[in-house]
């Protein structure tokens, strides 16, 4: 039975209705499960965490060869799917709720190595993404998104859709793409194009003093696209232009830049910097 007949069967059997609000698109297409599969390289030892499991299309694949399958989904109703159609699958865990509320932590251990999967919500892709690439027990993840969102994931400094996402991703990893996926791929297709990234933790990585402060300083960086460093580094951490202008001179970056245009080592010399100047309290903001 083809995937897209296979996934009719269900909803029809269980009186589904994809749902918009939860950007409920289901891969249909085997080939692309098929190099989903590839990419992940799956062994039997390993451990992988799916997102966005659905009516379990993917997880069928996923339990064939892994060692353990935590299936991540907020529909209770597709919940369901996957208890009846994956019945008796003993290395199967299937986790109801909201992925961005689920205690991650207390399920995986940092000296875990897992391996992550999913066909991201396109509303919620970023923040999840955001989210992941801070812990220490995940190996690998390969996650189907918005094209858009990819687009921004894979950006080099100078281009335009570059951002704190671009930044603060390529600091914690590397990220390749593997494909485009079109529309009709999906049921029901989208109105856009998606693409499949994997992404990989840093073998090697400069490390800031202070990862949160750098965080911190590359959200404030990005705060007006189209003002200045130093005037988004003034404004957006509430120092005084004379201070910024310092930061940025002794960080050897021109304060005529925009953020778009750094590297992630420029961002890490200011944020070491503004932190080590912070800790002489020499720190004057604008409202002093």
């Amino acid at each position: 039975m083809k995937l897209k007949e296979k996934l009719e069967h269900l909803m029809a059997v269980y009186n589904l209705c994809p749902r918009a609000s939860l950007s409920q698109n289901f891969l249909i297409d085997a080939r692309c499960v098929s190099r989903l599969i590839e990419e992940i390289g799956l062994e039997e030892k390993d451990i992988v965490l799916e997102i966005g499991a659905g009516t379990g299309i993917l997880t069928s694949h996923l339990l064939q060869k892994a060692g353990r399958v935590f299936a991540v989904e907020i529909d209770e109703s597709l919940c369901k799917v996957m208890r009846d159609e994956l019945k008796g699958k003993s290395n199967l865990k299937i986790l109801c709720g909201d992925i961005t509320k689920l205690a991650l932590d207390s399920l995986f251990l940092e000296e875990d190595s897992v391996k992550v999967v999913g066909n991201l919500p396109y509303h919620i892709a970023s923040r999840i993404i955001l989210e992941l690439v801070r812990k220490k027990w995940w190996e690998l993840m390969v996650f189907t998104i918005q094209r858009e969102v990819a687009d921004k994931l894979l950006s080099c400094p100078g281009k335009k859709t570059r951002g704190a996402l671009s930044v603060i991703v390529s600091y914690y990893t590397d990220v390749k793409k593997v494909m485009d996926i079109p529309p009709q791929a999906f049921y029901p297709a989208p109105r856009v194009t998606s693409t499949v990234v994997k992404i990989e933790a840093k073998k090697k990585k400069l490390v800031a003093e202070d990862e949160k402060f750098f965080l911190d300083v590359v959200k404030a960086s990005f705060t007006a696209r189209r003002k200045t460093l130093l005037n988004c580094l003034s404004r957006g951490l509430s120092l005084s232009r004379e201070v910024a202008r310092d930061i940025l001179i002794k960080s050897k970056v021109p304060e005529k830049k925009r953020a778009e245009e750094l590297e992630v080592e420029d961002f890490i010399r200011i944020s070491n910097v503004l932190l080590r100047k912070k800790g002489r309290g020499k720190i004057a903001h604008q409202s002093d």
